[in-house]
């Protein structure tokens, strides 16, 4: 049951000193103190406390769980130790817990631990929220002037508490994406008994968060409001811009740190893409930082928060809780704070309209300033981590004109290599000035200097003049398997043929982790346009190559070339994408709105085209959510995909002819069920696809 919240700062923590929170409620560190709640809620716990969180920075927390522990209440932690290396406090903190005797486990899979949550068992509570345990996360510095935006939930609910203790207990006792850090006794056992998770939470990596949230943006039919802190995840920006091109008003608050973070540039691209489809925009006008994650649907009635920003990781990676609601007082709550921070109308001016900013002014590399060159050059340049598009002038004045404009070439990576054009077959002995204009996706602009180089003759056969180029997918794109790799290479020195006889394809994964070979493509495709700007002889200098087997994620493509003339490698070329799944799932039997008999059939079929062989889809599994009364959803199975299927064989090739799945449901007691199945993906590890119907059981 709802209580409702205290209006002013002041009441608040007199009230949240006294008693702990007993009810389910929000909580804004705007102008309320909720660490004044949750430390109550230590204090007042007798059973057991859970803890999970990427970092802790507030020693008041640490020391009232381990005064709690000392008093016998059992305390068990999660923690990610990656934490340490940009927050050392949170290794002093951990410390401290483990001096102790508080079993601590750590997260050890590719994504972070991202939950931020406290567990109450005695009180059937629970807190969560996106904000970390720092002293400035939880209450104010300085009442709507200096703080953290965060939205902060404390809840009683039945089904909500359930499903921590349920999917708690499961990350508590992995063995495969989690490991014993101290304290921690041989066996690991469950605390709680077993529930099911409540269909209106959403806990990445266990389901898709960027589905749901999409597939709601898609039905909004009004408004959209957003506050998000960091958004480098295109599928939700072009589901917002497709809101935006249906007639949906869509209004964001966001992080200008993160829009000018060089290690998330990203950011900026999304940013500067809505900002561009008519999205409006205000960012944090306060001292603090603008923390929250949370989206407002306004026909629908749906609130989303949570700890997801609009990322790739918080998709299916990192470890994350949100919660998909259409609670009327929950709606209100945010549609009050969000107005409140739109329209200034508290105390303060809390948030202030974004300007796009420019990106940086090109640095050129080579040609070197009157430098000799050779006839069909490559301008090497750096116009930072934020300039996506580029104009190129080209020309025998010393104002050249434009010869190409709003080239994707995409940022120069901190560390990483610099943009380069490949540029058509020139006059010899010329010469030439160029200059580069950088743009942003907003259009703003940084224009570089002059430059002038100055051709040399033909090339001659035997000395070595290669170039490269990767065609497709562009810098910066999303894509889907299988997709196609291609581009051109030659090597110019070559008496006869292209001068490149292989191309060595390579994916290294933006998160870390080994290359993986993709493939060496076949060499010798048509491309008469290259043989138009270098000579006939050199018409035949495509490669083209199949992408698949790559699970979902960022990537750096790289393509090396290999030169019949050196005899070596002598280029490369790289882009980088973003993969998203390509799971495709129908379900079939029984039809929606169907009468169904005790123990029916479920059957359809799921695949994945990323798939290097197989079908892709090694699993589903299936539940039933009551429609008629309240409850959680009920398990009633999983089934292999490898029923024969020859119409999937005959739509999407012989590979995928065995992705069919069928189960027969346990007994369930009569009435209205919503019946969703989830596909669990062998190429992403994980569930990518559901889908769902309502039924009627007899």
């Amino acid at each position: 049951m709802r209580k409702a919240l205290l209006g002013t700062a002041a009441v608040v923590v007199c009230l949240a000193a006294a008693t702990p929170a007993r009810a389910e409620q929000l909580c804004d560190p705007a102008y309320q103190d909720c660490r004044a709640i949750l430390l109550n809620l230590i204090r007042g716990e007798t059973r057991g406390i859970d803890v999970a969180f990427w970092f802790m920075e507030d020693a008041r927390y640490s020391a009232e769980l381990i005064r709690r522990a000392q008093a016998g209440v059992p305390v068990r932690v999660l923690i990610d130790a990656r934490a340490f290396a940009g927050h050392p406090v949170d290794k002093q903190i951990v410390d401290q817990l483990q001096s102790a005797g508080i079993p601590l486990r750590q997260r050890t899979a590719s994504g972070i631990l991202h939950w931020k949550m406290m567990l109450f068992a005695g009180q059937q509570q629970v807190e969560f929220s996106g904000a970390n345990y720092s002293p400035d996360a939880m209450v104010y510095t300085d009442p709507y002037r200096n703080y953290v935006d965060e939205a902060v939930m404390f809840s009683d609910e039945a089904a909500t508490v359930h499903s921590f203790m349920q999917r708690f207990d499961d990350l508590w006792t992995d063995r495969t994406s989690y490991a014993d850090y101290a304290n921690v006794p041989g066996t690991l056992t469950r605390t709680y008994p077993s529930y099911t998770i409540a269909p209106e939470l959403n806990l990445p990596p266990l389901v898709s968060y960027r589905n749901r949230a999409v597939a709601a943006y898609k039905a909004e039919k009004t408004a959209i409001d957003v506050i998000m802190y960091r958004i480098t995840d295109r599928a939700h920006t072009d589901a917002i811009i497709d809101a935006v091109n249906r007639g949906v008003r869509v209004r964001l608050i966001t992080e200008q740190a993160e829009y000018r973070d060089a290690s998330r540039l990203w950011d900026a691209w999304n940013v500067d893409r809505l900002y561009m489809a008519g999205v409006e925009i205000r960012q944090r006008a306060h001292a603090g930082l603008n923390h929250q994650k949370s989206i407002i649907l306004r026909s629908q009635g749906m609130t989303i928060f949570g700890s997801s920003n609009w990322t790739s990781p918080s998709n299916q990676s990192q470890e994350e809780h949100n919660e998909f609601t259409t609670k009327a007082w929950v709606a209100k709550w945010f549609q009050n704070q969000f107005d409140r921070k739109w329209n200034n109308t508290g105390p303060a001016a809390e948030t202030q309209p974004f300007t796009p900013l420019p990106p940086g002014v090109p640095v050129y590399s080579s040609p070197a300033q009157n430098a000799s060159a050779g006839t069909a050059p490559v301008l090497t340049f750096d116009a930072g981590p934020f300039a996506h598009l580029y104009d190129i002038y080209l020309g025998t004045s010393a104002t050249p004109p434009l010869v190409a404009s709003d080239v994707p070439l995409g940022p120069t990576e901190p560390g990483g290599a610099p943009r380069t054009y490949q540029l058509p077959q020139l006059s010899p002995n010329t010469t030439y000035y160029w200059r580069i204009v950088a743009k942003t996706m907003a259009l703003q602009t940084a224009a570089g200097p002059v430059w002038s180089f100055t051709t040399g003759a033909a090339a001659v056969n035997g000395t070595p003049e290669p170039y490269m180029s990767v065609d497709v997918p562009g810098p910066g794109a999303t894509v889907r398997q299988p997709f196609l790799f291609a581009g051109w290479a030659l090597d110019r020195g070559a008496a006869s043929g292209n001068g490149v006889d292989a191309v060595h394809v390579y994916a290294f994964p933006l998160a870390g982790g080994s290359p993986i070979f993709l493939g060496a493509p076949p060499t010798g495709v048509a491309r008469p346009d290259i043989g138009a700007m270098f000579g006939a002889q050199f018409g035949g200098a495509g490669y083209a190559l199949a992408v698949r087997g790559l699970p979902p994620g960022g990537y750096r493509l790289v393509a090396y070339a290999h030169s019949t003339v050196t005899g070596t490698f002598p280029l490369f070329r790289t882009v980088d994408v973003t993969i998203t799944s390509a799971t495709l799932m129908s379900l079939d039997v029984p039809g929606s709105g169907a009468t169904v008999a005790q123990g029916f059939w479920i059957g359809g079929w799921a695949l994945d085209l990323g798939a290097a062989s197989g079908g892709g889809v090694d699993v589903v599994h299936a539940y039933a959510y009551p429609l008629d009364w309240g409850g959680g959803a009920i398990f009633l199975g999983q089934a292999p995909v490898d029923v024969r299927r020859a119409d999937l064989a005959a739509a999407f090739g012989a590979q995928f002819g065995s992705s069919g799945f069928s189960l027969v449901t346990p007994a369930l007691s009569p009435g209205r069920y919503r019946l969703v199945v989830y596909a669990h993906s062998s190429v992403a590890g994980a569930f990518t696809a559901m889908r769902m119907i309502d039924v009627r059981v007899q």
